[in-house]
Formats: C-alpha cells, sequence, structure tokens
C-alpha cells in the first residue's frame, strides 16, 4: 500500500494542499492531528481549514484518515489545558461533531501511524500485550464513543518527554528511549532536525512536523517494499 502523510497544520492550509495536488496517486492519505492552536492563523482561518479537511475526507471515506492530536483533544477530554479559551465553545462543538471522522492510530503491515508515537512502556502499562489490528480498532472505538480513557496524561513531564506517556503527547527523546518494538513509526506533533530516526535493526520513527508557518514536510511510504522518503512541498505560497 503506498500512503501520503501530511502532519500538523495549526490551520495553515499546506498540509491539505499537499494531500489534494499528490493524493491521487496513494491508496490512503493521513493527516496527523492539530488542527488548532499555536497562534500561527486567526482562529476563522483554523476552523476554515478544519472544515475543509473534514470535506475532504468526507468526499474520500476510504482513502483519507484523519488521526487526533493533542491540540485537537484539549477541548473535548476533560482537564487538558485550553490554548483558546474565547473559543473554546466552538472547537469542543466542532470536535464532538466531526468525532467519527478522527482516529487515535492507523497500522499497515509493520507501519504505526500516530500522531506524537507509542511508547511500549504506555502500551503495556493499557494492559496490551501485542499490537495488532484489532487493539487498533480498540483504540480508535473508544475515541469514536467518546471514551478517553487512553488519552489521559501519563507521566511526571507536562510537556510530555515522560516514556510513560500517550500517543498524542509523548516527545521524542522519551519515544526514541522506549518506541514500541518491531514496527516503524510516523509521527507529528515536534518540529526535529533530523527526520528520519533509526531505532535498530528493525525500525525507523520518520518525524514529520515542521516548522511554524511552513507546514511542509511530508511523507511517503510504500508498505510492501518498506521504501520511504521525507519531502517538503515548496508551493507553499502559491
Amino acid at each position: 500500500m503506498k500512503i501520503l502523510v501530511v502532519a500538523d497544520s495549526h490551520g495553515n492550509p499546506v498540509p491539505l494542499k499537499i494531500a489534494k495536488k499528490y493524493g491521487k496517486n496513494f491508496d490512503k492519505i493521513i493527516f496527523l492531528g492539530d488542527f488548532f492552536d499555536h497562534g500561527e492563523e486567526e482562529f476563522n482561518v483554523q476552523k476554515e481549514n478544519f472544515l475543509d479537511v473534514m470535506r475532504f475526507k468526507r468526499e474520500n471515506p476510504s482513502q483519507v484518515i484523519i488521526l487526533i492530536g493533542n491540540h485537537d483533544a484539549n477541548y473535548i477530554v476533560p482537564g487538558f489545558y485550553i490554548w483558546q479559551p474565547d473559543h473554546e465553545k466552538e472547537i469542543k462543538k466542532l470536535m464532538e461533531k466531526y468525532i467519527k471522522e478522527f482516529d487515535m492510530a492507523y497500522l499497515k503491515g509493520k507501519w504505526l501511524f500516530s500522531h506524537a508515537g507509542f511508547s511500549q512502556i504506555w502500551f503495556k502499562n493499557q494492559g496490551f500485550r501485542d499490537l495488532t489490528p484489532a487493539v487498533i480498532s480498540r483504540l480508535n472505538t473508544a475515541l469514536h464513543n467518546m471514551d478517553f480513557s487512553y488519552l489521559q496524561v501519563c507521566g511526571l513531564d507536562p510537556a510530555g518527554n515522560d516514556p510513560e506517556q500517550n500517543p498524542l503527547w509523548i516527545r521524542p527523546g522519551s519515544l526514541i528511549q522506549c518506541c514500541l518494538p518491531g514496527f516503524n513509526q510516523v509521527v507529528g506533533h515536534t518540529a526535529v532536525k533530523e527526520k528520519i530516526v533509526k531505532i535498530n535493526e528493525n525500525g525507523i520513527i520518520l518525524f514529520l512536523d515542521s516548522e511554524p508557518y511552513l507546514r511542509n514536510v511530508y511523507g511517503e511510504i510504500d508498505t510492501e517494499t518498506n521504501n520511504f522518503s521525507v519531502k517538503e512541498f515548496k508551493e507553499i505560497w502559491m
């Protein structure tokens, strides 16, 4: 399967532009979440971009996968920090309306996609033993049913740099230290200089988040051949 992956937008239209421009050449298009916050774009721009992505999903329901990010979950999971309190109610309504369009993770073969990454410590703490399609389905179904038990913030570091942290919050340092073995992971969440990190002989992590106001990094993956590439979209201002 050929998969196109775009990362955090925070209201920036570039990830959707990438999906529309190149998506016809891929079996799946995955958005890694984070459609709100960060102050790069005014709220009305964030909202319109979010709705554009939802329309794109509904026009291509079997091709497009939308994963939830921490800046999306903030508005529906009780107790999370709210970045835009003036727009909290409206974002909450949007997230609740479209919650069934979101997934927590996607798995194809040995390729695992999520917003921030799966730590083996977090995974075991949830009572899971092996990562299978059934486990991914369980996580996604819980989200669709507004069951947020798998989205609770874990660990002691408020920024998420803790091996116990969940797949929406964990930071690259902790993920590299304790990533779920046996899988290649593709994540957004945190912009890092090194986009491709080899964990061991059998696994890599692709970090696709990019700098604010650019949001132009994307990934191309063939799950059958395990060929992959990380690219930058050059037509940002067009």
